[in-house]
């Protein structure tokens, strides 16, 4: 599978690249169409826009809402996320201890879904579980859970592995041998 990236900038994505869409995650440029949704809107340009990995859903974004095409951003490279990988080795959150500040944190990483907060996230919540030794809350295991899953779908696009081997290839790649991530 050959995978077609876009360079923010004068260029815009194109039909047929894969893009990484906000909450949607990885998706494919379907098309781009002329359509009117509402009989008191006028015609507008769409992206139409594909998740990989949910078949039958789609999403129509307007070419000309600046703050929506923003969110597309381009799908990583195998470099790029080793390199995103070795950034956030040692690193970790300073423990929140309340619950709500702490909730609202862990939100705001899991809807902006940079790679690296989220692996620096998934890292921390381990290492308190560990540091503690107390299971994590329910709020923050199901935090862990959702992004563990937005890592392992969004490599494992791009490294062409099953999300099930995204774990052991960043273990492999930060040297450690015990499970802490992913």
């Amino acid at each position: 599978m050959s995978i077609l990236l876009y360079v923010r900038g004068d260029q815009m994505p194109c039909i047929k690249d894969y893009i990484n869409y906000g909450t949607q995650g990885i998706c494919l440029i379907e098309d781009i169409r002329t359509m009117k949704f509402r009989t008191d809107q006028s015609e507008r340009e769409y992206y139409v826009i594909r998740p990989v990995y949910q078949e039958n859903s789609r999403v129509f974004v307007p070419k000309d809402n600046t703050f929506l095409v923003e969110k597309m951003r381009p799908v990583m490279s195998t470099d790029e996320i080793d390199s995103v990988i070795m950034s956030v080795k040692d690193k970790k959150f300073t423990w929140i201890s309340e619950h709500r500040r702490r909730a609202m944190k862990f939100g705001e990483i899991l809807s902006k879904r940079d790679e690296k907060e989220l692996l620096i996230l998934v890292s921390s919540l381990y290492l308190h579980s560990k540091e503690t030794e107390k299971k994590l809350s329910g709020a923050d295991e199901r935090i862990l859970k959702e992004a563990e899953s937005i890592i392992e779908m969004e490599f494992s696009f791009s490294l062409h592995v099953e999300p099930k081997e995204i774990g052991e290839y960043i273990r492999d790649k930060l040297g450690v041998t015990e499970a802490p991530l992913i």
